[in-house]
């Protein structure tokens, strides 16, 4: 573990850095992450779980991922729970292969840097749970993103599940980026996330770290189920 993963000198950074503490860089551009590999790790393999146990607590039966990239584990969600309904959101090359390969659900192409409506049907998304996995760190701006996310769960989605590196881990507080993963547009640590998170309208409901991947075992990715402050009200 690196040294300065316990605690950081460095105060959380405000709105203008996504709440990351100064000093880190981000990276400006980031290449179109092309979601294929040959390797047999599993990369965070309990967030799907997680999100689907999650909906059998609260009654959904509906899965909105938002960036599903080519959609292996929802297509494992999909395999185990087959009278869900699923829909994948992302653009591209990605995108286009799901619709090639994949039998079940509904595809939709949107550029997650600036939509923050999706075209669902109300009743689908008072029927869902939103995924969004290691797909954040990926954003140049991530804000549209989260107002989409944001927008569904006021539309009657039941509540989010997001993961992201969890920079602490990983490299250490206060490191000065940007990531290894050239992929990658910048990682935050725990606490700023979750400042990021609530200062975009959501209230966390759960919050730790979940496996990056079944090789290695390390507990070195966040995991967040949130919903919205209003939809907290109304369940109380």
């Amino acid at each position: 573990m690196h040294a300065d993963t316990a605690t950081s000198r460095q105060p959380i950074g405000g709105a203008e850095t996504y709440f990351i503490r100064s000093g880190y860089r981000s990276r400006d551009r980031v290449e179109y992450f092309l979601d294929e590999t040959d390797d047999t790790v599993t990369w965070q393999p309990d967030v799907y779980p997680y999100a689907a146990a999650r909906a059998l607590e609260l009654g959904r039966d509906v899965v909105i991922d938002i960036g599903c990239g080519r959609a292996g584990k929802l297509a494992s969600l999909a395999y185990e729970y087959p009278a869900w309904s699923y829909i994948g959101v992302d653009f591209g090359d990605n995108l286009v292969w799901c619709r090639d390969n994949h039998p079940f659900g509904e595809w939709i192409e949107v550029d997650l840097e600036s939509t923050e409506r999706l075209p669902i049907a109300p009743a689908l998304v008072r029927r869902s749970i939103v995924v969004c996995s290691d797909v954040i760190e990926h954003l140049v701006n991530p804000s549209p993103a989260l107002s989409l996310i944001r927008s569904l769960l006021l539309e009657g989605s039941a509540a989010a599940v997001l993961s992201t590196p969890a920079r602490e881990c990983r490299s250490g507080y206060d490191t000065p980026g940007p990531p290894r993963n050239p992929s990658h547009v910048r990682e935050w640590a725990s606490d700023e996330f979750q400042a990021l998170m609530k200062a975009s309208g959501f209230k966390i409901r759960h919050s730790g770290l979940t496996r990056s991947d079944d090789a290695s075992n390390g507990m070195s990715t966040q995991l967040l189920l949130v919903c919205t402050e209003e939809a907290e009200g109304e369940q109380q």
